[in-house]
């Protein structure tokens, strides 16, 4: 029995360890977070476009500000750091990799089929900022498509990608 209550552990563990992480983050190599006291959360409104939810990104917002207020630091909108949030769309065109002779079309018993569409991807940057010294100490980046259960929409998803961004911090 402790055999296989082993080999399960393992199994779980290593399955646990490989999953990809959907973000990618960046940093000066003497930043630590730890150093600072403080923090302020700014929300980019200005570039955002009619199909972006706002009060999706507020969450984001406040899932965040709590997840760092959790750390330690207190927020203060005058403080010389600052969380910079970013988010924007874009459309890319991908077509299907099954191209029947390098034709765009094919015929098949339903129907004549296009093989090019339009694909939504969301993109989330935050940086952060040191005003006085006018410099990013870190970034982290996450793109996701329309209807992704990856998307910050969802309150697990937005947790889950909060908590990759706390976890990129140790």
């Amino acid at each position: 029995m402790k055999k296989i209550t082993s080999l399960l552990s393992l199994v779980i563990l290593i399955g646990c360890s490989t999953t990809q992480s959907n973000i990618k983050t960046d940093s000066v190599e003497t930043f630590n977070l730890a150093n600072y006291n403080e923090f302020n959360i700014k929300l980019n409104n200005s570039a955002l476009s009619a199909e972006i939810n706002p009060i999706v990104l507020e969450r984001f917002k406040d899932n965040l500000k709590n997840a760092i207020e959790m750390r330690g630091l207190e927020f203060n909108k005058n403080s010389n750091i600052v969380f910079d949030i970013n988010f924007t769309t874009k459309e890319t065109v991908e077509s299907d990799r099954m191209n029947y002779y390098y034709s765009r079309y094919y015929w098949d018993y339903y129907m004549l089929r296009d093989d090019v569409y339009n694909v939504t991807q969301n993109i989330l940057r935050v940086n952060l900022r040191d005003i006085e010294k006018d410099k990013t100490l870190w970034t982290v980046v996450t793109v996701w498509r329309d209807g992704s259960n990856r998307s910050i929409s969802y309150d697990d998803a937005s947790n889950m990608l909060v908590d990759e961004i706390m976890i990129s911090f140790l």
